[in-house]
């Protein structure tokens, strides 16, 4: 019985490598496609602002903050750089034990105001609404009760004027042309009700009045590893689902919504830590039984850069904060598991995040204890598993290298022949070291789940200066 469990198990293996590594060459393949698309519509049509465009829809950019007294205000004044022609900012200080909130007031010279607000949305209690009267873009800070970052973003909700809302995480910045490019795929097609942006590791960037004035190249073998793992992910897996509609996820620090579907199917769930999944899959969910044509979609032009952690203990805190989301999302929505009625939303998109991002850890870990069995029953064959072993991380880092130079090159970015070399050398890293470091981190949220389960975390935070 033991030895047919370990043979099984070791086909079920072969083949669930096989797969992925299949699934990693498609998207790396339509992602670098999708980039060279771009590259050439921005190349040989000509420029069109929105500005001149009589179609345009304003667009309301929400920031929840909960202790971003030092990340606040160069988020705000990228916002206000922005290149659209209407938007309005609310800030959402989420009860801050820091001087989030004074900090914003002092530096824009805010005004108390009093003010109703509809609650579409459940959100806490608000303590005071402030205004910047006397600036061209119209921004706003409400104050409340804490109640985490989805309550916080149910609050702009409830707080916004337009159509239409772009959240962005108070460490973030929008680089001047995002909302126009998240925008231009909606006023061309309306069945667009959600978009992701690409979001870009800004820790190596310096970052003046809001604006990026230069980018040196990561020195922190952390930062380098998580940049090189930011674009495999963005620029491959996520362009490759926006194909058939099938994108599951829209990064919390960058992503616009249709507000009316938003509000009809409840806004954000306040009770889990992966609020930015659960929402996009319940859109996919609430579209699905009332029969609403719809496409979620992420932007490859469309870039946001946010800080990401630096320490290993802040990067398991974060890593196992978004699997836990990962599971409890699945779980609130698991009819659309292995359900024809959903099409290939559940038939690709959602097995895909089952099998291979929620349930992957396990299954790399029950992999190595039947490597054990194996070896113990000698039903394997150390030759081939080294050279299958060594092969696929040499394909891994295929894929990521790839996925790196085509961002390079069809993006005119600036980079040294050493730079190229150390992304080439950690890529081998990031295939063999970290990537098994990241899986240890998500088994934690399944070990730690009952401890951790309503536990956001918090990370550290830091002025983006060059690194």
């Amino acid at each position: 019985m033991l030895r047919t469990t370990v043979e099984f198990i070791n086909v079920f293996f072969f083949v669930y490598i096989l797969l992925y590594s299949g699934f990693l060459f498609l998207s790396t393949l339509v992602g670098a496609l999708t980039l060279e698309k771009d590259s050439r519509k921005k190349t040989f049509l000509s420029e069109v602002t929105l500005s001149d465009a009589s179609g345009y829809m304003p667009v309301s950019i929400l920031v929840p903050a909960y202790n971003e007294a030092l990340t606040i205000i160069d988020t705000i004044l990228s916002i206000e750089k922005v290149d659209y022609p209407e938007f309005e900012i609310i800030v959402v200080d989420d009860g801050s034990k820091d001087a989030t909130a004074q900090t914003v007031i002092d530096y824009f010279q805010m005004t108390l105001i009093k003010r109703p607000i509809r609650r579409q949305v459940p959100c806490q209690e608000v303590k005071e609404i402030w205004e910047a009267v006397h600036r061209q873009i119209h921004l706003t800070l409400i104050c409340k009760e804490n109640g985490g970052k989805a309550d916080a973003l149910n609050m702009g909700i409830n707080a916004s004027r337009y159509a239409y809302f772009l959240e962005i995480d108070a460490d973030s910045v929008l680089q001047k042309d995002a909302v126009k490019n998240l925008m231009e795929p909606i006023l061309e097609d309306d069945r667009i009700i959600a978009c992701g942006g690409m979001i870009q590791v800004s820790n190596q960037a310096v970052i003046v009045e809001g604006e990026i004035k230069s980018l040196t190249f990561p020195k922190k073998w952390l930062v380098l590893l998580q940049m090189l793992e930011y674009c495999r992910s963005f620029l491959g897996s996520r362009l490759f689902f926006n194909g058939f509609s099938g994108n599951m996820i829209i990064s919390g620090a960058c992503g616009l919504f249709r507000k009316d579907l938003t509000v009809a199917c409840g806004g954000y769930d306040t009770g889990i830590v992966g609020e930015d999944m659960e929402l996009v899959v319940k859109l996919h969910h609430y579209c699905k039984c009332n029969s609403i044509p719809y496409k979620i979609i992420n932007v490859a032009t469309a870039n946001c850069w946010t800080q990401v952690p630096e320490s290993l203990s802040d990067l398991k805190k974060q890593r196992r904060r978004w699997h836990m989301g990962l599971i409890q999302s699945i779980a609130l929505h698991r009819d659309i598991i292995f359900n024809p009625s959903y099409g290939v939303v559940s038939m690709v998109s959602m097995t895909y995040y089952l099998v291979v991002e929620c349930l992957g850890p396990l299954i790399e870990l029950v992999g190595l204890l039947n490597i054990v069995a194996a070896i113990y029953l000698e039903l394997i064959y150390f030759d081939f598993m080294i050279r299958y072993f060594i092969l696929f991380i040499l394909f891994s880092a295929l894929i990521t290298i790839t996925i790196f130079l085509s961002r390079i090159y069809l993006t005119n970015t600036e980079v040294k022949v050493w730079q190229i070399g150390k992304a080439l050398l950690f890529s081998f890293i990031e295939a063999f070291g970290f990537r098994q470091l990241i899986t240890l981190f998500r088994l934690s949220a399944f070990v730690q789940y009952r401890k951790y389960k309503d536990y956001w975390g918090d990370i550290t935070r830091k002025k983006n200066t060059a690194n």
